[in-house]
């Protein structure tokens, strides 16, 4: 049996949002959520048996595109807790009317994200006018139906300055757990990779707002999109948490795609095979998912800082996705360490 508790199931590729950091790489050809080759409620309950019997499956992250497009959502959320796994939707949130909210089992936890509690500039990142106003509307709204909330809030260069804020407008919607991450990038924003990557000094100033929050309120605050230390060193935010790519081992989460294609991450575009063809383990222990976590870049081999065996240059697949291979470091690295410029291969 594969060692993997956790994966991402990506229900759909359509979304109703533009956010200016998207790196999911069919951003612009998405999918519609009534795609044919969109699995079906009854599919993902088989997928998910036949990955139970490779897999000790522990949780599924509901994700997408936006997953409450999907009308039969709540009932996918049923059928994975009746399936005994723990369940979040990552959703923007802004779909969540006090209607919607009912249909979902009490409980169900809903990891939504923050840009800012500046109105203009959350909508302005997420590329949707009057978005922030619905995202606390339902966060109300999940609330009182007792459902839980996360917080996520993507940090760029444009709200790097208002991480604190932002945390703390979660902690009074009664989040309780966050999960503070850097931008991303793929080829899909490599081009803006120099208006959208916070500099070292931005990346220190978030954390450091983090860190004061996770003091002062006794906060569950995870940094899991991997800052490599040889941009911010992690050790002075000692209660933060911050998290590395698993790289293949048994904390990976590997993802499905919409159609069934399973992925190293979801961040990766790789498609190591299909699973309404092939087994959960014989994919994920097969040579291509070996192979796509093997190389590290030739200028973190010679890394004597401590958390080297664990950074290995930061995220293959932003390396992979910008520049066609994991054997070049994190494309933030190579921003950190020359004048703000795009990535490209």
């Amino acid at each position: 049996m594969t060692p993997y508790e956790r994966i991402v199931l990506e229900v759909t590729e359509a979304c109703h949002h533009a956010c200016l950091h998207c790196y999911n790489y069919w951003r612009e050809d998405r999918a519609p959520v009534s795609a044919p080759d969109t699995l079906s409620r009854a599919e993902i309950r088989t997928l998910i048996r036949r990955i139970l019997r490779d897999a000790p499956l522990k949780q599924v992250g509901l994700s997408g595109g936006e997953p409450l497009l999907r009308s039969d959502l709540p009932g996918i959320v049923e059928d994975l807790r009746s399936a005994g796994l723990g369940v979040v939707v990552i959703t923007n949130g802004t779909l969540l009317t006090p209607a919607r909210v009912r249909r979902f089992p009490e409980g169900t936890v809903f990891e939504m994200t923050l840009f800012s509690v500046d109105a203009p500039l959350h909508d302005r990142i997420a590329g949707v006018p009057g978005a922030f106003q619905k995202v606390l509307q339902g966060a109300v709204a999940a609330a009182a139906h007792g459902c839980r909330l996360a917080v996520s809030v993507v940090v760029n260069r444009l709200n790097a300055h208002d991480v604190r804020r932002a945390l703390e407008l979660g902690i009074a919607l009664g989040a309780d757990g966050f999960l503070l991450n850097r931008v991303n990038f793929s080829r899909t924003t490599a081009d803006q990779a120099s208006v959208l990557a916070p500099t070292v000094e931005q990346l220190q100033q978030a954390l450091a707002a983090a860190e004061s929050v996770a003091v002062e309120y006794d906060a569950m605050i995870a940094v899991s999109v991997p800052i490599p230390p040889c941009v911010v060193d992690p050790a002075p935010y000692e209660h933060l948490h911050f998290g590395w790519c698993p790289r293949g081992n048994a904390e990976a989460y590997y993802t499905v795609s919409h159609n069934g294609l399973l992925r190293p991450c979801n961040h990766s575009s790789r498609i190591l095979g299909n699973l309404r063809k092939q087994s959960f383990a014989e994919l994920t222990e097969g040579p291509a998912a070996r192979q796509f976590w093997a190389p590290v870049p030739a200028e973190c081999v010679a890394c004597e800082h401590p958390l080297a065996g664990l950074c290995r240059g930061g995220c293959p697949a932003a390396s992979d996705e910008c520049y066609g291979t994991r054997a070049r470091w994190d494309p933030l690295v190579e921003i950190a360490k020359g004048p703000a410029r795009a990535v490209s291969g």
